[in-house]
């Protein structure tokens, strides 16, 4: 991973905390916290925008539409995302992933959020659970 020019290389420790803090950090970014160079939020941040990340999350995404289109979950143990909320949500999906698979950059608050939506088992992503998932959605579209 290359670090741009004039930031400080993270630790090791910096870089592992990245990789288990990820909800904790991704609260941090959604809310507008700036990373300091070479922290593990900096290091979580720079993941966030990279292509692999940003495809993924697209992916998952359009994966959530067809599930709730189709009333099957892709693959086997997938919680079941709540069909009404992510049908209503389509138009916003869409916008997002085409955001998110466009050569344009991102801003890491926009995909913080997206994360916490999508990793929020008691959010209105998901079978159950009450909430507006297209205003949470609509805002990380805005973020982004």
């Amino acid at each position: 991973m290359t670090y741009p020019s004039g930031t400080a290389n993270p630790t090791v420790g910096a870089q592992v905390a990245a990789r288990l803090f990820t909800g904790r950090l991704d609260q941090h970014l959604a809310v507008g916290v700036i990373p300091r160079a070479g922290s593990a939020l900096a290091v979580h941040a720079q993941r966030l925008q990279s292509d692999r990340e940003r495809q993924a999350v697209a992916r998952t995404l359009r994966a959530a539409v067809e599930q709730a289109r189709s009333g099957r979950a892709p693959g086997g143990s997938v919680v079941p995302v709540h069909r009404r909320n992510v049908r209503a949500a389509a138009d916003v999906i869409e916008a997002i992933a085409r955001v998110l698979q466009s050569p344009r950059r991102v801003n890491v608050m926009g995909m913080a959020r997206l994360r916490r939506v999508l990793s929020d088992g008691q959010g209105p992503m998901y079978d159950g659970n009450p909430g507006d998932l297209v205003g949470r959605l609509s805002a990380a579209l805005a973020a982004l």
